[in-house]
Formats: structure tokens, sequence, C-alpha cells
């Protein structure tokens, strides 16, 4: 029995959802191999062609009523609603997925692309991250249209291609929005698989469902330390391995301001009724007041936490060498490493490369933001529009405190990984990073880009009976 499951409620709504029918669905969906290579030349977009071929033939009330427009090979699927004046509502996703890391396919309980479904669970690579959101999207599109709800609201579908990687596909897609003048409702992109406990927050036995409101900024920034070699006799001077050490230790070394960002005041607000421990009990007790009072010592508090210090603060993680000698005897000639940074709002990429230039300014280093890979943090979405109040009313029907039956407390939050939603920011001031498909945290930890990922059907079933509401609620 997954844990998750206590928090379900109106499991019945829907009724007559043929439930095999939607898991093995998901099952054909996640028996495709839609791999992201690690280039574009590497990557098998035939299996991208074979999944719009599935979604064509499983879906035929969405692909006969939508207008389908590919792009590259990312989907766009407009389905127009009868109301002008009413911006589009956008349900997103990516369709590809993570590789199994080699050598550990004989782990897997079932094979990682064998998509089986067995009475409790739908396994394979992308039950969680995530054709089911994908899958289950067009699921409710699907639904409504055969029961012949009529669309008063325009409903976007966009599924990306690369978000796994190169994260193109949204780019090109949001691009294309932003040309033709369109502006979103809102939209809603993969989030947070679990219902958390907010006892990291001092609210421990009080559980919650995050929204992502905003991604830190993400850089890489590669130092390297050109050496003609030699023998390792005469290290006059310092090795090109010496010299980037000490570049790498300045630049992990360095601190970065810690701050209590708005998102995170917003999030302690929420919480503050629920909070019991100190010491946070104390800081928070008098709401937004008493938060805004006392946020310096509430970062300082989150900055000693293992979960919470990455929200407060830009992190510095050196992850590549490359360049070393093959032999002890032997001094490497031309060394490199590349450092990866996780930005607070505010901070921006330009500043990590004139902060990193300043640290090792002495040093004989070459100092390089990759650019392709590297973008600023997004935008803070907000939590006062329509899009969030009407997520958050849907949430609250399937989603409930199994002690009380009120509604699981949606959070707002700070994504610190990477979504496509980020790409369709200069159309969208709404973009939520929401998972109605919910699993246990050691399914998450283990299953996502892990091994045997799976989702539990009860989950799966209510999540596209989330989406389902979601369509009533504001397109029709």
């Amino acid at each position: 029995m997954a844990d998750v499951w206590r928090f379900f409620s109106h499991e019945d709504d829907y009724a007559d959802l043929a439930q095999d029918e939607l898991c093995a669905r998901l099952g054909r969906a996640l028996a495709i191999r839609t791999v992201g290579g690690p280039t574009r030349e590497e990557t098998d977009w035939a299996a991208f062609d074979e999944l719009e071929d599935l979604f064509r033939d499983s879906y035929p009330y969405v692909f006969e009523s939508a207008l389908v427009e590919r792009i590259d090979h990312s989907l766009l699927l407009t389905l127009e609603g009868t109301d002008e004046d009413l911006d589009p509502v956008m349900l997103m996703g990516h369709m590809d997925v993570v590789c199994v890391v080699e050598g550990t396919e004989s782990d897997w309980t079932h094979d990682a692309f064998s998509g089986h479904v067995d009475g409790e669970c739908v396994w394979g690579r992308g039950a969680l991250d995530m054709k089911d959101q994908v899958v289950g999207e067009l699921e409710a599109v699907e639904y409504a249209l055969s029961h012949g709800w009529r669309l008063r609201r325009t409903i976007m579908l966009c599924f990306g291609q690369d978000e796994e990687t190169f994260q193109s596909g949204a780019r090109a897609l949001g691009r294309t929005l932003e040309e033709r003048g369109i502006r979103l409702a809102f939209a809603v992109d993969e989030g947070d698989y679990r219902i958390v406990d907010t006892a990291p927050l001092g609210a421990p036995g009080h559980h919650g469902m995050c929204v992502g409101l905003a991604e830190k900024g993400y850089a890489d920034v590669r130092l390297t330390v050109r050496s003609p070699g030699g023998h390792s006799s005469n290290p006059f001077g310092g090795t090109s391995l010496a010299i980037l050490a000490r570049a790498i230790d300045r630049v992990a070394s360095a601190p970065w301001p810690v701050e209590l960002i708005e998102l995170e005041r917003q999030a302690l607000s929420v919480l503050a009724p629920h909070v019991s421990q100190d010491p946070l009990a104390s800081l928070v007790a008098g709401g937004r007041a008493s938060i805004d009072a006392n946020a310096e010592r509430i970062a300082t508090l989150f900055l000693a936490d293992r979960d919470l210090y990455p929200l407060v603060t830009t992190t510095v993680a050196p992850t590549m060498v490359e360049g070393g000698s093959q032999q002890a005897n032997v001094m490497p000639q031309d060394m490199s490493a590349t450092i990866n940074f996780r930005m607070l709002p505010g901070v921006s990429c330009q500043d990590v490369l004139e902060r990193v230039r300043t640290l090792v300014a002495d040093l004989p280093v070459e100092v390089e933001l990759l650019a392709d890979v590297s973008n600023d943090p997004s935008r803070v979405s907000r939590a006062d529009g329509h899009g969030f109040c009407k997520l958050a009313d849907v949430a609250g029907r399937y989603f409930v405190d199994p002690d009380d039956g009120e509604p699981l407390t949606l959070i707002p939050s700070l994504v610190v990984g990477a979504t496509d939603a980020r790409m369709y920011e200069g159309v969208c001031d709404s973009c939520l990073r929401f998972s109605a498909f919910v699993a246990d945290d050691g399914e998450v930890g283990r299953g996502v880009h892990g091994t045997d990922e799976r989702i539990t059907r009860r989950a799966y079933l209510q999540g596209v009976r989330f989406f389902i509401r979601l369509i009533e609620e504001c397109c029709l």
C-alpha cells in the first residue's frame, strides 16, 4: 500500500473512466524509447514519431478536434474555445525520458521499456518523469471531448522533445507562441511528485503539496589551466592540476550571500499557522510581519539544514575535471574543470562569471561561461492569479488530510532544478509547476532517473481525475 493513497479523496468521480484501458495506454507509451541522446544527432527521433502515432491512435477526439502542429519533434495542439475573450490554458510536459544507466538493466523488476502493467502499478522509464502527466493530460482532454463537453476557453497542449537535455523543443514552442502574440491564462507543468511532510519547516505531521512558482538559474563555468607538462621531477611554478585545484577551491569555498527570498516568505506565511516546533515557531508566530522581521535569522537556520540550504543561497558544485596525466611521473598538460552554479532569483549568469573571474584573477586560469547550457533564474509566477486559485480548488478536492478532511496546503516553492515552464515566461505570468501524479518519497528517490520507476494505478487515475476537473472548472 502506498502512503500517498491515504490523502486521496473523491476517487469515485468520473466513474465511467475505463481504468484498465487508461493504465494500458500509459504502459504502451512507456514502452516507446524516447530517450534523449547526448547530442541531437545521436537521438533516435523515430521513437518520437512512434509516440506521436500512438497518441493519434489512442486519442482520436483530441487529434480530430485540435489544430496539430509539429515544431521540430515537439507537439503543439490547440483546441479552440468558443469565447475569444478568454486567454488559453496550457497543459504541458515533455515526451523525452532519461536513459537507463548501463549495467543496471537487470536490476529492474520489469524491463524499463516493457510498459508492464499489473494489478497495482504501471512500470517503466517515464512513469513519474513524466509521461504519466503527458498521457494523463491527453486522457483528460479526450474524456471531455468524448462526453460532448464544449470548450469556452481554448486549451493548448505543449509537449517538448528534450527537457532532460537541451530544452530546445520547449524553447521553440515558447518562441512560436510569443511571435503569434498569444497570452496564456496559466500553464501547468511538472512539479514535485510527492506529498510532503512539512517537518523541515517546523510543522511536523502537517502535509502539503508544492507548487513551483520559480526556478533557480543554472550556469556552468569552465576553468582551464594550460601547461606544456613534462617530467614530474621539476614541477617549478606548480602543475596545471595544482593550479586548477587552487582555483576550484577558491570558487567552491567562497560563500554567496544568504537571503530569504520573497517566495520563501510566502511559503512560510502559508505554513505559519501549522508551525509548532522551535526555533521556527517563535520566528513565524506573527505571520508575515514576524517573518519579515526575522528573515535574516530564518535564512541562517535554512542555511544550516541540508534540505533547505539551496533555497536561501546560490550553490556551487564542482562536477567535472578533464585532462589529467595517465602516469604518476608525468605532469599533466592542459586541464579543465566545470563548476555548476544554481542561482537564486536576482543573481544572473553574468554575476556568476564576474565573481569567478575576480576569485581567480591572480592565477593563470581561463574562465568561460558555457552560455549554450546556462540561463538566468526564471521570473516568479503569481500566487494570487486565476490559475493558482483554480489549481488550489481542484487539488483541494482530490488531496486532503485524512484526519480532518481539510484540503492539503498548497505551498508556493522555488524549484532548484529545471523544467520547460521557464520557456513560456514570455507569454504567461502564471507558470505553475505542479504534479497531481504523486508517489511516496522512497518511490521518487529510487525511481526518478533511477531503477524500477513506476506509478501506482490509483495515483495515475487520481491525476487524470485532477486534470478532468481542472478542464471542467476552467474551460467550460
